[in-house]
């Protein structure tokens, strides 16, 4: 709905905001200028619907367009810087919150827009595109990992509906014996036969993709793009292929924060703070970022202070002051990655015991 008749005449020379709230099937795009609604609309969701909706703006000075990271990722951030335009996206959980009690896609996105004019809105890093495309290997890694346990428990959850245990012979669960028993497990009734070799051939191919998926992460951590940070971060006794690549292909360039507290606070390793007046409290880290990055970077902390006496003198001093071992080892997490850091920057070697 245009607010305007003459639109071209009105924003001449003036800055413009336009915020799109993005769905599958339609985006609600609203203009903001001078403070002012100019037009409010909801569109198929094509980009060319976008780039006639947007021609009348040509004559503004300047014309900023912001949405909402989500399931959409980044190709209309791509395909409108490539044709010029200034595109901003924003991380959902930093959005200001309203108190309305009317929540619809048309308020959505004059609520972006309006926000983008004030300068309210934090924006998303946007890797390269060849960048994106191979931290993708390590995502889909992931995500077969989950997959993975999910039909690990479903087997488990099948055996015990016969009051199935693994024989005190069989030290591991999954190794090689383990599933040899499965394999030789015999039912009374033909349904329960099938289901059993079904979860067990899911579990396998599974496993198997996880081990493609993994080889081709290798490859790519010896390939030129990656292959000098990763042999510098694999120095670190501890951190091996996952955490590497982890650091290397979710964050991509470490310059990218002022200093190592802007770092701390993107991977959510810092403490939250609650303080009034002269009283001070710290609580729960953030969790702010990228979960699957923190929690490779802790798996590796405690494999790590076995071998580096600082973060392991910093483990136990934590400890010393009642301190249960998993917030210590998050410490000594932000320490980690904070050194890491610090290494890939200087083009240096990590070395352990070393503040």
């Amino acid at each position: 709905m245009k607010l305007y008749k003459d639109i071209k005449s009105f924003v001449k020379g003036k800055k413009v905001f336009c915020g799109i709230d993005i769905h599958k099937k339609n985006w609600s795009v609203c203009f903001v200028c001078d403070g002012e609604v100019v037009q409010t609309g909801s569109i198929p969701s094509a980009y060319g619907k976008l780039k006639a909706l947007l021609k009348p703006y040509s004559m503004s000075r300047d014309l900023e367009i912001v949405y909402e990271a989500g399931f959409s990722g980044t190709w209309l951030y791509r395909q409108l810087t490539r044709e010029g335009y200034s595109c901003k996206i924003t991380p959902p959980g930093l959005v200001p919150v309203n108190t309305d009690r009317v929540k619809t896609d048309k308020r959505d996105a004059r609520k972006l827009a309006s926000y983008l004019a004030a300068g309210l809105l934090k924006s998303v890093y946007v890797l390269p595109d060849w960048a994106e495309s191979n931290r993708r290997i390590l995502r889909r890694r992931s995500q077969l990992v989950k997959k993975t346990s999910r039909a690990k428990n479903e087997i488990r959850s099948f055996l015990h509906l016969h009051g199935l245990k693994r024989p005190a012979a069989i030290k591991c669960n999954w190794s090689g014996l383990y599933m040899k028993w499965l394999d030789s497990l015999q039912f009374e009734f033909e349904s329960d036969q099938f289901v059993l070799a079904q979860l067990v051939k899911n579990y396998r191919r599974l496993r198997e993709d996880v081990a493609e998926v993994t080889r081709h992460l290798r490859i790519l951590s010896k390939s030129g793009a990656y292959a000098v940070n990763f042999r510098r971060i694999t120095t670190v006794r501890g951190v091996g292929l996952i955490t590497g690549m982890s650091l290397l292909l979710e964050i991509h360039d470490f310059s990218r924060f002022e200093n190592s507290d802007h770092f701390s606070s993107f991977l959510g390793l810092t403490p939250s703070q609650y303080s009034s007046g002269e009283k001070t409290r710290y609580g729960h880290i953030t969790r702010q970022g990228n979960a699957e990055l923190r929690r490779v970077l802790i798996e590796s902390a405690w494999t790590v202070i076995r071998y580096d006496p600082h973060l392991r003198e910093k483990y136990e001093r934590i400890r010393s002051r009642g301190t249960n071992g998993k917030k210590a080892i998050v410490a000594v997490a932000r320490s980690l990655a904070v050194r890491i850091r610090y290494c890939l920057l200087n083009e240096e070697d990590y070395m352990a015991g070393v503040c």
